[in-house]
């Protein structure tokens, strides 16, 4: 009983952050990042890059499941997914090598940008 106490008290939040990340990112299609980066810094106590750079791997994950689901039901388009999947890979490559080149306060600032630019949009489109 008591090894499963630690296991939970270690990893408990670590599960919960995915539990979330997950559910938005089968109810958005990878919105889950948005929540996962800083939950990760606030929570688990990692490093901005860290946290971004990890949130990539969780998100894949997530985005492989999710596929799955919205295939079978007809929710996908092979042929925009090549072409939007050709610029990510292209855009994926920049930003892996710009986020090794800039500042955690620019990183954070550019995030918070993009995460308030995006709900804004969302909200009054």
């Amino acid at each position: 009983m008591k090894l499963k106490l630690n296991w939970i008290k270690k990893y408990g939040r670590h599960i919960i952050i995915g539990a979330v990340g997950g559910v938005l990112n089968g109810l958005f299609g990878a919105g889950g990042g948005s929540v996962i980066v800083p939950a990760m810094e606030k929570f688990l106590d990692i490093d901005e890059k860290k946290s971004h750079a990890t949130a990539i791997g969780v998100i894949l994950v997530y985005s492989i499941v999710s596929s799955i689901f919205y295939i079978r039901r007809g929710f996908f388009d092979l042929n925009i997914w090549i072409w939007v999947t050709l610029g990510g890979v292209i855009g994926g490559l920049i930003g892996a090598k710009a986020l090794g080149k800039i500042s955690k306060k620019l990183l954070k600032i550019i995030f918070g940008a993009v995460i308030i630019i995006t709900s804004v949009k969302m909200i009054f489109r």
